[in-house]
């Protein structure tokens, strides 16, 4: 049935638009001038996912492209929300420290993103197998800076710029960093949006279907 077919087309389009990322990789801290302490990263996630354990951190070695370990994100700490985004956080001793090296989140399996530091890689296994990362284009330890963040203000993390962050704020938004929150359709808006598949849905239908009148058919537009 073609109007079914152009119908789901619709709706499929209407869904994509309400679209957000399930989460992203918001801080963090691998290096220090000296011995390693804290090392931690810090990841936003959508208030819609409920199962965190969905969610995976895989840290990527440099030399040789594999993943050197992994953490449920059912392992992490909770924070403060912002905007439709939760922060949480882990300390995770023993980062690498770089030249290159990386960290991906994936989500059931599906990739949400690569990102690297000191350099690119390209994975030989993993969840970002085949792939390659994405550089942030920072490195530590940095002269006062204490760690690596997004910054900036938006709705989602393609919003966001990497920075050197003075103060290090795991589970916590990072200074300089506002997360708005979505707004939700308003009634009236939902009702217009309604009214307006109705009426391509009927036009459709009438399009795609013969009437029948006294027992004759009649094609739309005869």
């Amino acid at each position: 049935m073609r109007w079914l077919t152009a119908l789901a087309g619709v709706l499929l389009a209407f869904q994509a638009q309400g679209q957000q990322p399930v989460a992203w990789i918001n801080e963090l801290h691998y290096d220090n001038d000296g011995a390693d302490v804290n090392e931690f990263v810090e990841v936003a996630v959508h208030e819609s996912i409920t199962d965190l354990s969905a969610l995976r951190l895989s840290l990527y070695n440099g030399n040789g492209g594999g993943v050197y370990e992994s953490h449920r994100l059912s392992t992490f700490t909770a924070g403060e929300q912002g905007g439709a985004y939760r922060l949480y956080s882990k300390l995770i001793p023993g980062i690498q420290n770089g030249a290159p090296d990386g960290l991906s989140l994936d989500f059931g399996g599906a990739l949400v993103s690569f990102l690297s530091y000191e350099g690119s890689i390209t994975a030989t296994g993993g969840p970002a197998l085949g792939l390659t990362s994405s550089d942030i284009g920072l490195a530590e330890p940095l002269a006062g800076a204490a760690a690596l963040g997004l910054v900036g203000a938006g709705e989602s993390g393609e919003d966001f710029s990497w920075a050197a962050l003075s103060f290090a704020t795991p589970g916590a938004l990072n200074v300089g960093q506002t997360i708005f929150a979505v707004p939700e359709p308003s009634p009236a808006a939902l009702a217009v949006f309604g009214a307006g598949l109705l009426g391509g849905w009927w036009r459709l239908r009438k399009k795609n279907f013969p009437q029948r009148r006294r027992g004759a058919e009649v094609e739309e537009g005869s």
